[in-house]
């Protein structure tokens, strides 16, 4: 797992102009592991021309990292935070972030995403 800076983050958005992009920051002590499959699960049905989501980790250790996303089986990349990476107003985690296809930011904050959340937030943007 490389570890991602919040420059390399905007790149990443910059780079998938066109595409949607959901970026999930979490930890793997977190309350948060029944948020994860449920975007597995919703990210199963999208096109990859369409969507990007990104895991970013907020954790310090990466082998406990490492062991997490081998038992999540991930299907989408997952990156461990530099600490400038936390630089995107993050109060607490799980903390979401989704970009439009312009690159632009319209939405953001704490708390878990249902599969519900996702489905309503992506078909506006899609379409």
């Amino acid at each position: 797992i490389s570890g991602i800076s919040s420059e390399k983050v905007l790149d990443i958005v910059k780079a998938n102009k066109g595409k949607l992009v959901f970026i999930n920051f979490f930890a793997t002590g977190a309350p948060l592991p029944e948020e994860i499959p449920r975007t597995y699960q919703y990210t199963q049905s999208l096109s990859s021309d369409k969507v990007v989501i990104v895991g970013i980790s907020l954790d310090s250790d990466r082998g406990k990292l490492e062991s997490f996303a081998e038992a999540m089986n991930f299907n989408y990349p997952v990156y461990l935070a530099e600490p400038d990476a936390r630089l995107f107003g993050i109060s607490s985690i799980p903390f979401n972030l989704l970009y439009d296809k312009t690159g632009k930011l319209v939405a953001g904050g704490p708390g878990m995403v249902g599969k519900e959340d996702l489905e309503e937030a992506f078909s506006g943007l899609l379409n």
